[in-house]
């Protein structure tokens, strides 16, 4: 019943801008540690990433419940800053959380279809965001697909984070302008949707291509900036 009150009040607050962690809790990967409406909530999903959001004037008890080390994703600059400044945290550029806000799903599209683990390499190298290690789960659970064009070389490649937002999104040089990540994020929403989820993504503000692709398909903007904030 608390995460229902709880999912209640960001859907009031922002959906958009709360879309992953609605997303979590919704799907039981979620730890709630602390919450309160007047301060903020912090949960842990169950890879061990922290979602924080800033939802008030207070922040006493936030502070004391923030935790000291670790990968986080903060909702808030308030929240961030003071991690950042004070606890030892570092990351830079904030990002804007995108989600599909519409109850339709895409139509399948045949030229995309799930990446094995021999691909694992040729992802990393061409996508450095990710470690090994998550690029190989993900390929492990079906989370990672590839655009073929119809002589069957591979056009690109998009696939699932550990926490569940789409991204790790690709188009190889020679198929860019060509609707490629375009059809690769379709697939990416229709995957997340038909497994009952929330499509988003996180996308950083100096990645103007990526911005575009989120107007183009019609995904929503946030309005609470977030930071991916983590220790040594």
């Amino acid at each position: 019943m608390e995460d229902d009150r709880i999912i209640g009040l960001l859907e009031e607050r922002d959906r958009a801008s709360f879309a992953d962690i609605i997303d979590i809790m919704r799907s039981g990967e979620a730890e709630t540690l602390f919450f309160s409406p007047d301060e903020g909530l912090i949960c842990r999903h169950s890879c061990g990433t922290y979602f924080i959001a800033d939802l008030g004037d207070g922040m006493d008890g936030l502070e004391k419940a923030l935790p000291s080390e670790g990968l986080a994703s903060v909702h808030g600059e308030r929240t961030a800053m003071h991690m950042k400044e004070r606890m030892g945290y570092k990351g830079e550029e904030p990002t804007i959380l995108f989600s599909w806000d519409c109850s339709e799903v895409p139509p399948e599209d045949s030229s995309i279809s799930g990446l094995g683990t021999d691909w694992v390499p040729f992802v990393v190298e061409r996508y450095g965001t990710s470690s090994e290690e998550d690029v190989k789960a993900a390929a492990e659970q079906g989370k990672l697909f590839g655009a073929f064009s119809g002589d069957g070389s591979i056009m690109g490649f998009a696939g699932f984070h550990e926490e569940g937002s789409m991204g790790m999104l690709v188009v190889l040089p020679e198929y860019r302008r060509q609707g490629v990540g375009e059809r690769l994020e379709r697939h990416l929403i229709r995957s997340a949707m038909l497994a009952g989820r929330i499509p988003y993504c996180n996308v950083f503000i100096s990645n103007t291509a990526s911005l575009s692709l989120q107007a183009k398909l019609g995904l929503r903007e946030g309005s609470v900036r977030s930071w991916w904030l983590w220790t040594e």
